[in-house]
């Protein structure tokens, strides 16, 4: 029994100085591997469901920011350069199982220890609906010598000391988001000569926010066919489409960017004898900046109905006619029996 006692004390001790042994070795051998590039992650959202973004590429530019505890002569001015590529996205890309893609940071090649910082920037883009990343991003990359070489001991990116909450906040991850809605038109015929089975000719124009460019279609469906306005409709930031609604009837537009202002006209019908169109909108201001805008147009006609003969009361006026041409008759013969 005390063999096996010591026995069990030996191996005890013989792994505590193992464990020990491991411990200082970790501590004191960390290795960094040579870094030449790193990614960061960019995420492109969908606002809305039952949207279609259009194909866009996300470009990036890096500058030189500042350096600290580097070589005598290293500044801002001279460090070395990192440089970024772009990255692209399909038609339809955004809020899919896509969306998430990864954009590579080449380090350039350092000859000198310090903390490099680099400002990345996003490339504002035109396509109407897109929110850009605005914010700048930092690429703080650290360098060490370690064994007589350069090494690159760790890179990070994070948000600038001037952005709020999210001050020096660690982040890979950049999203941009695409925002498109709806706008439907309703007809409503009221009046007692409004003609419900009638079609009702109707302008939609669209205008495109000032220096942007709708890249993708809009669709809706007119008289039961699918139609769109395709983007080489657009001129000069406008699109118009010519829609036809009889009453109770709605056309809705699809995929319009966010941003985008609409007008809608109808034709004058009162040379038809029906009042001047009236138009209720949801939105005030006419601009798509959420799911769903809708317009109602209300026509309304009423006329004089004839009272004459030929009316629902023909029956009653008839009955009363007869009642009173036998009252005649039996006062006729009442007076003749009694001379």
């Amino acid at each position: 029994m005390m063999k096996m006692k010591k026995l069990a004390t030996g191996f005890l001790a013989a792994a505590m100085m193992l464990s020990a042994s491991n411990a200082v070795f970790a501590a004191g051998s960390t290795s960094y591997d040579d870094c030449g590039s790193v990614t960061i992650t960019k995420v492109y959202e969908a606002q809305n469901q039952g949207t279609t973004s259009p194909a866009e590429t996300f470009g990036f530019t890096i500058e030189r920011t500042s350096v600290t505890d580097a070589a005598e002569g290293i500044t801002a001015a001279n460090m070395p350069v990192a440089t970024i590529g772009s990255v692209s996205y399909a038609a339809g890309e955004a809020g899919s199982d896509t969306k998430a893609k990864d954009i590579t940071i080449t380090l350039p090649e350092y000859t000198s220890v310090g903390v490099y910082t680099y400002t990345i920037k996003e490339t504002a883009g035109s396509t109407a609906g897109v929110t850009y990343y605005g914010n700048d991003i930092l690429l703080k990359v650290t360098v060490i010598e370690q064994d007589g070489k350069v090494r690159v001991a760790a890179v990070h990116t994070e948000t600038p000391v001037d952005t709020g909450n999210a001050q020096g906040k660690k982040s890979d991850t950049f999203s941009n988001t695409y925002s498109a809605g709806k706008l439907s038109v309703k007809k409503t015929v009221t009046g007692n000569l409004g003609d419900q089975s009638k079609d009702f000719k109707v302008t939609v124009t669209f205008a495109a926010p000032e220096g942007k460019t709708v890249n993708e279609a809009i669709s809706y469906i007119d008289g039961g066919s699918p139609k769109t306005i395709p983007t080489t409709a657009w001129e000069d930031g406008v699109a118009t489409a010519e829609i036809e609604l009889k009453h109770d009837e709605t056309v809705t537009f699809t995929n319009i960017p966010y941003g985008v202002t609409y007008t809608v006209v109808e034709d004058d019908y009162t040379t038809e004898g029906y009042q001047e169109a009236d138009y209720s909108f949801d939105d005030a201001n006419k601009t798509i900046d959420s799911a769903q805008d809708t317009v109602t147009i209300t026509n309304e006609k009423n006329g004089m109905i004839d009272t004459g003969i030929h009316m629902d009361s023909l029956p009653y006026v008839l009955t009363l006619a007869l009642i009173f041409g036998f009252g005649a008759v039996l006062f006729i013969r009442r007076r003749r029996i009694s001379e």
